[in-house]
């Protein structure tokens, strides 16, 4: 199940309007908007590095950029959404004390044994994903490697800012087959090799200490920004392990019960 990017980015630009900072115009604000906006776009669309994003928007401002741009961009549908920021460790690194959440175009979604050409920023997470039932509670999980684009200029400037308004990275997701839902799934452990050598390895808990409360932040999170939530939809809830940089080769991401992903890496010619 998909929904109109469209309409979701139209729904959270009203539910978090621009607001201007003391002394601002909002028409200047808005216009300051507009072409960041358009740079991030043509960043995405260009798969160039992303401009810096003033510190001092606040997170509203950056999330009403962000619609703005994934609608621009894609314009298309909804796969579902990410969660990012999730370990204490990556919000240190970025200075921030919450998680974020980010849109996931249907279009980006791949099968597993794909072949992705490698790229600047280009990092590789693995993922603990869920699809939404009927209630609105997870209705099955999977496996899900995400391929987030950190083409950040100077990543010593990043902030919450920069990390929202370009959707969280978002890139390409490679997806494995559903399974029942496990309750104890915060356990699981996972392992990611190139050509054999191993890369990283973590576990469930490694998402907000437990993929399903990572699954709940993000639930409200959307609802709290406007965005949709439909049955169907895919939620993947952060890294578990270390994010790795993409290199060229053969990667395999073992997920215990919910089996492997296996993937390509190309070189850039």
């Amino acid at each position: 199940m998909v929904a109109s990017l469209r309409r979701v980015g139209a729904l959270l630009l009203f539910a978090v309007p621009v607001v201007a900072s003391a002394g601002e115009p909002a028409a200047m604000t808005e216009a300051v908007d507009a072409q960041v906006i358009d740079r991030i776009s043509s960043a995405t669309l260009l798969e160039r590095a992303f401009p810096d994003v003033e510190d001092d928007i606040g997170a509203t401002r950056a999330y009403a950029i962000q619609a703005a741009v994934v609608s621009g961009v894609y314009g298309i549908t909804v796969a579902g959404y990410k969660a990012g920021l999730t370990s204490a460790a990556t919000q240190r690194q970025f200075g921030v004390g919450q998680p974020v959440v980010g849109v996931l175009p249907q279009p980006n979604r791949l099968a597993p044994g794909v072949s992705v050409q490698n790229m600047m920023g280009l990092k590789i997470e693995l993922e603990v994903g869920f699809l939404v039932g009927l209630d609105g509670a997870p209705g099955a999980m999977l496996a899900v490697i995400e391929l987030p684009r950190l083409a950040y200029a100077d990543m010593s400037h990043v902030t919450l800012p920069d990390v929202i308004a370009t959707n969280v990275a978002a890139y390409r997701y490679i997806t494995g087959p559903t399974h029942l839902t496990d309750p104890n799934i915060r356990d699981l452990r996972v392992t990611l090799e190139r050509d054999g050598v191993v890369l990283s390895q973590g576990q469930g808990s490694d998402a907000m200490g437990d993929p399903y409360r990572a699954y709940t932040w993000m639930t409200q999170q959307i609802a709290a920004l406007g965005y949709e939530l439909e049955p169907g939809m895919l939620m993947i809830t952060g890294a578990l392990g270390t994010v790795v940089d993409a290199k060229p080769g053969r990667y395999t991401a073992h997920y215990g019960a919910l089996g492997d992903i296996q993937f390509t890496i190309a070189d850039v010619h």
